[in-house]
């Protein structure tokens, strides 16, 4: 990497008549989630090819700016091992001809142990904003190619970037008590809105009337998108109602979103996007392609052009669904073809859902069987079952009933909903979308104090 002038956070050394245009080239990726585990099932070799692959593109691409937007890891307290994959990428950056990169905080993230060394990533050309700060001002930033290129004053170039993190509920402050359900959902989307309103007033500002492109993130699920259908991805009261892609200032050129693990636009926008995640979290999320964006920014104004990247696939994630005839069938199928394939790194993983009206006992060890009579001995890659479950077949087209399903299978707000619901439809239940509010505050009120007491 250039020398450490390339990151700028000084706003002061910002010199608008040196600024002349240049094409800067940009990889956004977020929700990597180190540190996942599928059922207890341990994720780092996936990460590990991921987080390879990705450092392969940015060379290969010749990326100067890397923005990863949010959820760098899956909890607030992530393992020695998750930690270790983060630093150790951020070290290999450094040799690829990657400038800089910007970091913000998700809603699985901790945002002090994010920012504990920012100081020292600085110097690295790595910015990081783990959490809002009580002075905007501190979360934008200019990058200016020309003093990382050594170039002299003639020949300068620059980009601003407004990093918005994930704005938790002390950030926002939109809550007032005794108000109703209502009001502050309402008071919440204001206060979304007015963060970024903030944000693109400094930026405009500060870059007056030379028109430098200003790129922006966030990591919040914003109205319109669409994620898995086995994802919950509601992070604040509002869910899908908050901010709208045509709320975001005008003057972004580029918004580089995370938390939905979808590839997608936003509102149709081209210049609104989530990059989706590094890896599948879901069998869910594994229906749809893994991708990162890249695109090139040289002026305010500019149409941008994004080459969606799809990652390949390093663990393949298979469900399988139907009469315990027809699973076995396929089980049998896949077996064979996984023999034959070796477009996957690592062992697939399979879930399976059976359909039938009565208890089957042994189903496990049928299942099992037929894995174990396709693969030869000492075979690696043959397909492990991670998840069984039973569903009633007159039931299986709408909702699924489940009959069986092991303790590790179960997400808290699954029990949670069965308490409130005892196997109703949520929709029967007029407050259970405030209830779900409620729990969903106490689990991250949870999550941030634990992590501060370690």
């Amino acid at each position: 990497m250039p020398s450490n002038n390339y990151l700028r956070p000084n706003l002061s050394l910002f010199t608008p008549s040196f600024i002349l245009p240049f094409t800067l080239r940009i990889l956004h990726t977020s929700d990597w989630h180190l540190g996942h585990r599928l059922y207890e099932r341990d994720r780092t070799a996936e990460h590990r090819a991921g987080l390879a692959w990705l450092l392969d593109t940015i060379e290969e691409q010749k990326v100067e700016l890397l923005v990863v937007a949010g959820d760098i890891f899956d909890t607030m307290n992530p393992s020695n091992t998750a930690r270790g994959l983060y630093y150790n990428f951020l070290g290999e950056l450094q040799r690829t001809g990657c400038k800089a990169a910007v970091i913000v905080g998700g809603n699985h993230d901790s945002p002090s142990l994010l920012d504990a060394p920012a100081e020292l990533m600085r110097h690295l050309n790595l910015h990081v904003v783990g959490g809002a700060k009580s002075d905007i001002n501190d979360q934008v930033f200019l990058l200016d190619s020309g003093a990382a290129a050594g170039a002299k004053g003639e020949n300068k170039g620059a980009v601003l970037v407004a990093a918005v993190p994930y704005l938790r509920d002390k950030d926002l402050k939109y809550s007032i008590a005794g108000e109703s359900p209502e009001d502050r959902k309402q008071r919440m989307r204001a206060a979304i809105l007015t963060h970024y309103q903030e944000i693109g007033t400094a930026v405009e500002t500060l870059r007056g009337d030379i028109k430098v492109p200003i790129l922006a993130t966030g990591h919040l699920f914003a109205a319109g998108s669409e994620d898995a259908e086995d994802k919950a991805s509601h992070i604040y009261l509002a869910d899908k109602n908050n901010i709208e892609a045509g709320q975001f200032p005008a003057s972004f050129d580029y918004v580089a979103l995370g938390h939905i693990h979808q590839a997608q636009r936003v509102g149709g926008r081209e210049n609104v996007r989530y990059s989706g995640s590094l890896v599948p979290l879901t069998f869910g999320e594994a229906r749809q392609p893994q991708s990162v964006c890249v695109f090139d920014l040289s002026e305010a104004g500019q149409d941008i052009e994004v080459q969606k990247i799809t990652l390949p696939r390093f663990r393949e994630l298979k469900s399988i669904r139907g009469t315990a005839e027809e699973v076995l069938a396929e089980l049998r199928t896949l077996t064979l073809v996984e023999k034959a394939s070796e477009s996957s790194q690592l062992a697939p993983w399979v879930e399976v859902r059976v359909e039938t009206a009565h208890p089957l006992p042994l189903l496990r060890e049928e299942l099992q069987a037929v894995i174990t009579s396709g693969a030869t001995a000492g075979e690696s890659l043959r397909p492990e079952i991670l998840r069984t479950s039973l569903v009633r077949p007159d039931t299986a087209a709408a909702s699924p009933q489940l009959i069986t399903r092991n303790l590790s299978e179960l997400d808290p707000e699954d029990v949670f909903h069965q308490l409130c619901h005892n196997g109703d439809a949520a929709e029967e239940r007029e407050d259970y979308d405030d209830l779900l509010t409620s729990f969903r505050e106490l689990r991250n009120w949870m999550n941030e104090t634990e992590a501060a007491a370690e």
